[in-house]
């Protein structure tokens, strides 16, 4: 249908709604007007009546009443049509019928024809005792007829006002109809008047849009049908500035039909850089699937549960994932989409949205993540301020370095951390430098939480914006303090070494492996023989040597070894003489193992060669004297063991033969005979043992043994009754430990006889205590302690000489010949035990002797 059509149709609606909405207005007009109509014939007719009545009856009753005098027969008459009158309108009432009552009301009649009823039957009644009231009153009637008829007029009177009341009744019910009707009959009047209005409107509305597409598509054909017209340029415009933009976004847009497969239906041409795919090959699924093939495998159903999540909640949704592009690179992608929802049943029925590719952000992301866990796990301390030194940023090991948490410190300024060591000026100058954009480095005493002080190293570097601006401090702290305590005594170690280098009284040099000296001290240059270190710096190490086969062996041990220690050759002098030197020398190697030069030590051992010869000859004699003096002890004692044996038997003889028989002093003699013959064969066990050991001759027997039981338990039995008689206190200390060794018998059992020995004839009163346990390394030992007399310090070192004593001479308070101790220290040797004396003199000593681990 064309536009005139629909213009004329729209036309005729309208008239025939107005012609409509006339009609219902005259029929409710019409209405209207019969309903007043009507309730005025009854406010006129059923109102009048009931008020005629009660005039009528009132006038005839006003007759009736009248002096008998006064009364005639035209009187009675009138009185009667009055009654007359009366009973006509009370039939009007009960036979009303409207001549105008076209329109049907219906009217609840029935309590009215009930109470005009009673009122008809009251004057029939009241007409009879009227007549016969006229009648008597002119013979005189009796007053009870009189009363009669005056109570019957007093009924007629209140049943014309209960007519006269039903009238109202009536006629308020037809108001109340009238009104409600003429409400409904105006509101519907006015509904169909703002309905037609409505159409109308709407109709002149649609009728003007019609023709201005008439005068539009006139004006079109009127300019030739142009196709481009301002709507259409504005939409093309529109469309270009649409594909511009999108073309423009750094990302693909697309839109994505949902079903049971996902396919794209649109995508923008950017899909291409993204994907290495074109819009052709991605929409429909052509050639491969975006989100089932595209996207990487891992990622896939991360992606589609969180694209569902959020359509779900018909929310957008964010996400970040990988694609594998079509020549197989892993890119980073971020996607941001919406779901669209029918209208109709609000179900999904595509996917909206926009794909970038973030590769290089996340690269740069991952590297600014991987700094900032590298910051956090620095070791140094890092501190980051505002331009205005406030800080707001520190690392774990700021924490570590300062006892300060980050949020104790953040906020506030450096300067908390201020020691007061170094002055204004110093804070002055790092600011100064600082605030100009320059960086400062150098070293700063600060303080610590707990209040120590420390030094620590530190690098302040400005941050500044692109334009230039100074925006934040960055300050690196490094703990130093062990480093310049380091420093300290390392200068007090150069010091030293300078020193002992200038002042050796050995040669200290460099030189290469070839031979030329580097560098040289005073004392080899002495040693050479030359007046200055350039004549020395001149030399070739190759030409010093006597023999030039001991320059090849020291070089080849260097190079096999990396080392040489007292290798001693001969050298020459500058003046040609020969010396002895003891060399030692180190190689100094670079990173890939070759040799960059030779520095060592040399020794001018001369006249130690010299004395070293005379010693081993002197020595030799010594050893051959030695030899010679042990092989005659040896011969001695056994001679004198042998006679003195058998006097010590034959005075035992004696002494039980006549003991009896002599005189007690002669008696005690045995005894002093015993005792000085036993003194003498243990001097000369001693003799025996020590001769053994420097002869060489002793007979070493290693076994595994238990030291307690074999050994200590049977010493202290043994002298237990002598330290008894002593009266001294004589103890065995004997933790839980494992006892065993592995060492010679005899010579161990020797070392703690002497030991024991030794404490209890030393000791005058107090104790004496032998202690075994097993120290730290695991290591079995041995304290033999006492509180006797004790010993010089100044002795100690010459106590396990042999033959030597601290008191000598004849005035000497103990017995001894000085071999016990010598004897007991080449007994621990022999068995690779080690024996310590502590010791106070005049209040006790104490010899431990430690045994090697077994293990």
């Amino acid at each position: 249908m064309d536009h005139k059509k629909k213009i004329a149709s729209s036309k005729k609606t309208v008239y025939y709604l107005i012609l409509t909405a006339g009609l219902f207005m005259s029929l409710a007009v019409i209405y209207g007007l019969f309903i007043g109509l009507r309730i005025n014939f009854i406010y006129t007719s059923l109102l009048d009546a009931s008020l005629e009545i009660k005039s009528n009856i009132t006038l005839a009753r006003s007759e009736f009443l009248k002096e008998p005098g006064a009364q005639t027969p035209l009187t009675f008459r009138q009185a009667m049509e009055y009654l007359d009158l009366a009973e006509l309108n009370t039939r009007s009432l009960l036979e009303e019928k409207e001549r105008l009552n076209i329109i049907s009301i219906p009217i609840d009649k029935v309590t009215l024809s009930e109470e005009v009823q009673k009122l008809q039957a009251l004057l029939l009644n009241y007409r009879g005792l009227s007549s016969q009231v006229a009648l008597k009153d002119s013979t005189q009637s009796s007053s009870n007829t009189h009363q009669a008829w005056e109570a019957l007029y007093s009924n007629i009177e209140t049943q014309s006002k209960k007519v006269e009341k039903e009238v109202r009744n009536v006629l308020t019910s037809f108001v109340k109809i009238f009104r409600i009707t003429q409400l409904g009959l105006a509101a519907l009047s006015l509904i169909l008047c703002l309905f037609t209005v409505i159409i109308i409107y709407r109709s002149e509305k649609q009728r003007n849009l019609y023709t201005r597409k008439l005068e539009g598509a006139s004006l079109d054909l009127q300019k030739g049908l142009h196709r481009n017209t301002k709507v259409q340029r504005a939409l093309n415009e529109s469309q270009r500035k649409l594909s511009t933009l999108v073309q423009n976004l750094p990302g693909m847009v697309y839109s994505c039909k949902l079903g049971q497969v996902w396919e794209y239906d649109y995508v923008s041409s950017k899909c291409f850089q993204i994907t290495g795919y074109k819009e052709e090959e991605l929409i429909g699924n052509k050639i491969i699937s975006y989100y089932d093939d595209i996207v990487h495998k891992e990622d896939h159903k991360k992606v589609i549960e969180q694209i569902y999540q959020a359509v779900e909640e018909k929310k957008p949704y964010q996400l970040v994932y990988r694609i594998n592009t079509s020549v197989g690179y892993e890119k980073w992608v971020w996607e941001q989409g919406v779901g669209v929802f029918s209208e109709k049943e609000d179900e999904l029925i595509a996917l909206e949205g926009f794909i970038t590719d973030i590769t290089e952000q996340k690269t740069v992301e991952d590297q600014l993540s991987l700094q900032s866990n590298a910051l956090e796990a620095a070791a140094n301390g890092i501190l980051i301020c505002d331009k205005d030194g406030a800080i707001i940023w520190v690392n774990t090991a700021f924490t570590s370095l300062t006892g300060y948490s980050s949020k104790e410190v953040m906020g506030k300024k450096p300067s908390v951390l201020k020691s007061g060591v170094h002055d204004d000026s110093f804070y002055a100058y790092m600011w100064g430098k600082i605030n100009v954009g320059e960086t400062w480095q150098g070293e700063i005493v600060n303080k610590r939480k707990d209040g120590t002080n420390y030094w620590e190293e530190m690098q302040i570097t400005p941050i500044k914006n692109p334009i230039g601006e100074i925006t934040n401090f960055i300050a690196i702290k490094e703990d130093i303090t062990e480093r310049k305590k380091a420093d300290e005594s390392l200068k007090d170690s150069e010091l030293r070494f300078r020193g002992l280098y200038e002042n050796a009284t050995i040669g200290i040099y460099r030189s290469t492996p070839e031979g030329k000296i580097l560098l040289a001290n005073p004392t080899l240059i002495k040693i050479a023989g030359y007046d200055s270190v350039d004549e020395l710096l001149n030399l070739n190490a190759e030409n010093t040597y006597v023999d030039p086969k001991s320059r090849e062996i020291f070089k080849n041990e260097i190079e096999k070894n990396g080392k040489i220690f007292g290798f001693e050759s001969k050298w020459k002098k500058k003046d040609g003489a020969v010396i002895y030197i003891r060399e030692s020398a180190r190689s100094v190697k670079d990173n890939d193992g070759r040799d960059l030069y030779y520095e060592g030590t040399i020794e001018d051992i001369t006249d130690k060669k010299l004395t070293e010869e005379a010693l081993i000859e002197a020595k030799e004699h010594a050893e051959q004297s030695d030899r010679l003096k042990s092989e005659f002890l040896a011969q001695m004692s056994h001679e004198i063991r042998t006679p003195l044996n058998v006097i010590l038997s034959f005075t035992g003889m004696m002494k039980d033969e006549l003991q009896d028989k002599v005189d007690d002093e002669l008696a005690k003699g045995f005894d002093v005979i015993n005792e000085e013959g036993k003194r003498i064969m243990r001097t000369v066990e001693l003799i025996l043992n020590m001769s053994e050991l420097q002869t060489g001759s002793y007979s070493y027997h290693a076994k595994h043994f238990d030291l307690l039981n074999d050994i200590i338990q049977k010493q202290f039995k043994s002298f237990r009754p002598i330290a008894e008689a002593k009266k001294v206190v004589f103890k065995l200390n004997n933790p839980d430990v494992n006892t065993t060794i592995e060492a010679d018998e005899y010579s161990t059992n020797q070392i703690f006889h002497h030991l024991i020995d030794n404490a209890i004839k030393y000791t005058h009163k107090g104790k004496v205590e032998i202690t075994i346990n097993r120290n730290p390394r695991n290591n079995l030992y041995v304290d033999v302690s006492d509180t006797g007399i004790g010993i010089a310090e100044e002795y100690i070192p010459m106590l396990f000489t042999p033959f030597s004593r601290e008191e000598q001479g004849y005035t000497r308070n103990f017995e001894g010949n000085g071999l016990g101790l010598a004897l007991v220290k080449k007994y621990c040797e022999l068995n690779g035990a080690d024996i310590k004396v502590s010791s106070v003199k005049g209040k006790g000593t104490t010899f431990r002797v430690t045994f090697p681990n077994l293990e």
